[in-house]
């Protein structure tokens, strides 16, 4: 029947049909991607400028000197004869400190038993001074007061000794005349007269026999520096005075090596006197110590007694400045060049090249103009970069036959131009130097100018190299 037939059901068009998924529509966000570039750049720019190579430059000035001038402490050597006592007893002085005696003047006495010195000290005290003699001893006594409110105590006993020998040589050689009319000598009193015209000096320093070249590095510190003054009372064998018989005296000053040099070139030197200010222009020359220290000498043959009771005074040498540019000592480096001898370049400004190179091709020689950069030239060789001529490159001679193969270098000291802004090498001449400065010839075809600005800490940098 047809109501129990099994009725099937009926196929729909849409059996099968396959699921899609939906599609958005993409969209660029400007603003995200211009802030990512913004952030990308910065983080660039911040860890560039975190790692970056600072550099420091110093721009040259005007030529000047390293040092216009120089104090020194000078050890004064002079010609100087000794006197020691063969007697005990007390002393009497007749002769001025550093004062002027001629032959037969009394200098010193030593009397054993003491009485002859009373009978002249008792006569010296019953002598009067004329007027003169009252305004000379006012300026001594001026001059002690000074000495003693700046504190010049090194001094005093030096201004002290020439008042007291001013009494001697005014009343105390009168006194002694008036006791050798009264009285015959004993043998226990005895009177030392100058041998010779000199200056008389009341101490000695143990260097009345030195020579320059004897001295050491230490005797110029003052450290080791003792002085015996003429005592009141001596015994046999005691120093008693010493005489000074030449004007002619030795200024020794220390020099590090470099003075040396400078001054080894030298005759004669222009220095002036710390203590009074004069000046004075004298024959020099540079010896060698008993320790190997270099030692510069300076003859004199005048101004001997103003300086007679001094071993050590100062000085300021006015010659030793050279003129030139000063420079920092961090801005030194060192390059490495060939060296190409100098009848090999090519001295024509119509050339487009300063050196003819060969080269060969198989048994087929050819040759072509090179121009590398001569950095520098002396007497016998050009001085190129390393990095424009190969090693091994053959060069020719244009008016003979030779041939110079490059391979022999040298080097040179220089600083690192930066006017363009990159580094560029500049050779220099030293001609002084100091802690903190070399001094540079102004004067070196090539080298530096005033205003140009060069490297600092150059050590860190190479040639060429581009400065941020």
């Amino acid at each position: 029947m047809e109501d129990d037939r099994v009725r099937k059901p009926k196929s729909s068009k849409k059996e099968g049909a396959r699921i899609l998924p939906f599609r958005r529509n993409i969209t660029v966000n400007i603003g995200l991607i211009v802030f990512l570039f913004i952030f990308l750049y910065l983080a660039v720019f911040l860890i560039r400028y975190a790692t970056r190579q600072t550099y420091s430059s110093f721009t040259v000035g005007m030529p000047e000197s390293l040092t216009e001038s120089k104090v020194y402490t000078a050890l004064i050597l002079r010609d100087e004869e000794t006197f020691l006592s063969d007697w005990a007893g007390n002393v009497d002085m007749y002769a001025a400190s550093s004062g002027h005696v001629r032959i037969g003047m009394p200098v010193v006495s030593v009397d054993e038993i003491g009485s002859y010195s009373d009978t002249i000290r008792e006569s010296a005290s019953q002598q009067a001074l004329g007027k003169e003699d009252l305004l000379a001893l006012k300026a001594k006594l001026k001059n002690l007061s000074v000495l003693y409110n700046i504190g010049k105590t090194s001094s005093i006993y030096e201004e002290k000794l020439a008042i007291s020998t001013y009494f001697q040589n005014n009343i105390g050689t009168a006194s002694l005349a008036a006791l050798e009319d009264s009285l015959a000598y004993s043998e226990f009193f005895h009177v030392l007269r100058a041998g010779n015209t000199g200056l008389v000096l009341y101490y000695r320093d143990g260097y009345e026999d030195v020579r320059a070249s004897s001295l050491k590095a230490d005797d110029f510190t003052g450290d080791k520096y003792k002085r015996e003054n003429t005592a009141s009372l001596v015994t046999s064998g005691d120093f008693l005075y010493k005489l000074v018989e030449s004007e002619n005296w030795q200024l020794i000053v220390p020099l590090t090596a470099q003075e040396a040099a400078f001054y080894g070139a030298l005759s004669s030197v222009r220095f002036s006197f710390i203590k009074n200010g004069i000046s004075q222009t004298a024959p020099c020359m540079v010896l060698t110590g008993a320790d190997g220290s270099y030692l510069l000498q300076i003859s004199l043959s005048r101004f001997l007694i103003r300086f007679a009771s001094e071993r050590y005074t100062e000085i300021r040498i006015d010659q030793n400045a050279q003129s030139g540019y000063k420079i920092p000592r961090s801005a030194l480096v060192t390059e490495s060049f060939y060296l190409i001898p100098r009848e090999y370049e090519i001295d024509d400004p119509e050339v487009n090249g300063k050196f003819l190179a060969e080269s060969y091709s198989g048994q087929v020689a050819s040759a072509q103009l090179i121009d590398p950069t001569v950095y520098y030239r002396d007497d016998n060789y050009c001085y190129v970069s390393r990095s424009e001529v190969p090693e091994g490159t053959v060069l020719a001679a244009t008016d003979s036959s030779e041939r110079f193969t490059v391979r022999l270098n040298a080097f040179l000291n220089g600083v690192y131009l930066i006017n363009t802004g990159y580094t560029h090498f500049c050779p220099i001449e030293i001609l002084d130097e100091d802690a903190e400065y070399f001094l540079v010839s102004t004067n070196l075809k090539g080298g530096l100018s005033t205003y140009d600005t060069i490297l600092l800490n150059a050590d860190r940098y190479k040639e060429g190299q581009v400065l941020n």
